[in-house]
């Protein structure tokens, strides 16, 4: 067993043999064992190492093997249509992206003009402002007749809000999802 030597690497003891790459090649390549060396099977009869490697190698390509022979591939045509499909949705992705970098230029620029506005008036007229918009609303008040008026026509009101949401719905659906 000249061709065997052991290594002891922080504390872990490894095994190793100098026909190793052989034994891979020759399961790798399809030869293991009907199509290769005497000598090398000779080899792997006497070498625990090599002879393991043999059967874990031979069990990893026939699985390889097998999983390859499973695999279903699209058909080209499939796949140039998804490609083409993926390359509109990068296109409209792209287009997209100055338009909403103006929006937010234009967001930014609306608050900073209405906050610039807001610290431009002085505070008397801000408080004559508030004044006339609260006196805009009209004020009313809340009696217990008026409650239970608006809770007895609530369940009419949440029925007929659900019968339009679930005829709407499926037509708002069919609007967003249908191609151009």
């Amino acid at each position: 067993m000249n061709a065997m030597r052991t290594e002891s690497q922080r504390g872990v003891m490894t095994c190793e043999c100098e026909r190793e790459q052989d034994v891979l090649d020759a399961v790798a390549a399809g030869r293991w064992p009907d199509r290769c060396d005497n000598d090398l099977r000779a080899h792997v009869t006497s070498c625990a190492v090599c002879a393991d490697l043999a059967s874990v190698a031979a069990a990893v390509v026939d699985d390889r093997d097998v999983a390859s022979s499973e695999a279903r591939l699209p058909s080209a045509g499939l796949v140039w249509w998804r490609a083409r499909l993926r390359a509109r949705e990068d296109d409209a992705r792209e287009a997209g992206r100055p338009v909403a970098f103006i929006q937010g230029v234009a967001a930014s620029v609306a608050v900073w003009l209405i906050v610039s506005i807001v610290r431009a008036v002085p505070a008397g007229y801000l408080s004559e402002w508030r004044s006339w918009l609260i006196g805009s609303f009209p004020r009313f008040t809340l009696t217990m007749a008026d409650v239970t008026r608006v809770t007895a026509t609530v369940p009419v009101v949440v029925f007929v809000l659900v019968a339009v949401w679930l005829i709407l719905a499926p037509v708002a659906i069919y609007f967003a999802a249908a191609d151009e």
